[in-house]
């Protein structure tokens, strides 16, 4: 008789680190390969130096990514470590990314490269420019691309990838199925973004497919205080005092009109829909967008020929000087228009400029006097992370003013509420949640499952793996 198991390795009560896997036989798929997000708590703080030699074994010491057998090297794992490497391993394995956010893919690169890695076309297009810019993963390995809509088999197991929206591009539901019942991954997800029918376009691509239970994310819930019952409804519109994607060039032109000085930005330069909204802000308020290097590759490749100007950097000019200069960013400063301090500060009122966190010190060479730093969801990303008192510091020292200025990449709660209704699972698993517990189906039942433990996926049921008998978890 065969039998398909869920094990959940982390990501239950965290933002992120998700790593699940479903196994059918002696084939099994891993979805995804993340890192828990929690900057206060990170153990490689600046001062902590990683050892490169050493970082997956590292990473297993520290907890970091979980003991699974046949995903590593022999090599990366711990001296008398009883997991066995990936070459000692019997079964099939594959590893699916759902998107390119480090919280979901920050660590496939321990994955040993005999292990193969999917990833939509648009995802890995993503990730060549990532690479290119030195935000790659660790580790030497090549990815494999999969397509929207279209199946493919690892043994037994099928895997439709559905796309979604998220504020990155390439990003997927993952739709698996095996010969004993069939499963939804949602990955992350929005509808307040630039493309909210790829949310429509899934749920209904979804139901069309089948399933026994729906895995989904629930990042924005909150604990009862903070989220009253009474606003935990299904709502497919968007409440009047919130910002969508669309609404934020409009918004962020209001503000710089405002002004006639200097406007800056910070954003987080995988967001796509974010920099094209960058770009349509500077030409409707007539302001020169200049964008940092490494966002100037990433607009070049994914956002399409546009106008922009990059900024010359004090990094820029020490490696020009010494010869050390990259050589993709010296094709960039051929093909783009390169402005320096000196030329902003000719006619600040004239820019839309980028500044990220660990940039924050070339302000003091600009004159940023009635200007205005447009936080919008770069890093830090809120209070939480000890990085927020600092950048604070820095504005305060050139009395710089800070407006929030951004929208997230994650349902709003009566979203996924309207989700998971029309989805109407027999069996829903909240994670990716401080308060998984919050979210619950329209009429079936809700699972939250404990790290390590197995459940069985037959007959329509998800059940914990217990000697006998098995017990339905609601």
């Amino acid at each position: 008789m065969s039998k398909t198991s869920l094990t959940f390795y982390s990501g239950l009560r965290t933002i992120g680190g998700t790593i699940i896997a479903l196994q059918h036989e002696d084939t099994r798929v891993i979805f995804d390969f993340g890192l828990t997000y929690n900057p206060a708590a990170n153990i490689f703080d600046g001062q902590v130096k990683a050892r490169k030699s050493a970082m997956a074994r590292d990473y297993l010491k520290l907890g970091l990514i979980p003991e699974v057998d046949g995903l590593y090297r022999r090599e990366d794992l711990p001296e008398n470590s009883s997991v066995l490497p990936a070459q000692e391993y019997a079964g099939e394995t594959a590893v699916l990314i759902s998107h390119l956010h480090l919280d979901h893919m920050g660590a496939m690169g321990f994955i040993d490269p005999s292990v193969p890695v999917y990833m939509t076309a648009e995802s890995l297009h993503l990730y060549q420019a990532l690479e290119t810019i030195g935000e790659g993963v660790q580790g030497s390995r090549s990815y494999r691309r999969c397509e929207y809509g279209k199946p493919f088999s690892v043994g037994k197991i099928s895997v439709t990838p559905l796309r979604l929206d998220h504020d990155i591009i390439g990003a997927c539901a993952f739709h698996i199925k095996t010969p004993d019942g069939a499963l939804l991954y949602t990955g992350d997800l929005r509808m307040h973004g630039e493309n909210p029918q790829y949310v429509d376009s899934f749920i209904e691509e979804a139901k069309k497919l089948g399933f026994d239970a729906v895995i989904m994310e629930g990042t924005t819930l909150r604990n009862e205080e903070e989220l009253p019952d009474s606003l935990l409804v299904p709502e497919r519109s968007m409440p009047d005092d919130s910002l969508t994607e669309s609404d934020l060039p409009a918004k962020m032109a209001e503000i710089l009109d405002a002004t006639s000085r200097i406007g800056l930005f910070n954003i987080y330069h995988r967001n796509i829909d974010r920099i094209n909204g960058i770009l349509k802000t500077g030409r409707e308020t007539g302001r020169k967008v200049v964008l940092e290097a490494a966002t100037a590759e990433i607009a070049k490749r994914l956002a399409g020929n546009q106008d922009f100007f990059i900024y010359e950097s004090e990094e820029i000019r020490q490696a020009q000087a010494s010869g050390t200069l990259p050589d993709w960013q010296k094709s960039l400063l051929l093909e783009y228009p390169v402005v320096s301090f000196q030329d902003i500060n000719e006619n600040p009122g004239s820019f839309f400029i980028q500044n990220s966190y660990d940039q924050s010190l070339e302000l003091f060479d600009l004159n940023t006097d009635g200007g205005v730093y447009l936080h919008a969801n770069g890093v830090p990303l809120g209070s939480f992370d000890p990085a927020y008192e600092n950048l604070q510091r820095i504005l305060d020292a050139i009395g710089l003013e800070y407006i929030e200025t951004g929208t997230g990449g994650h349902a709003i709660p009566q979203h996924l509420k309207y989700i998971v209704d029309e989805l109407d699972p027999a069996f829903l698993i909240p994670l990716h949640s401080f308060h998984p517990e919050r979210l619950h189906p329209k009429s079936g039942h809700q699972l939250l499952p404990v790290c390590g433990k197995r459940y069985i996926l037959s007959n329509g049921m998800v059940t914990e793996e217990i000697s006998s008998p098995q017990r339905i978890l609601l």
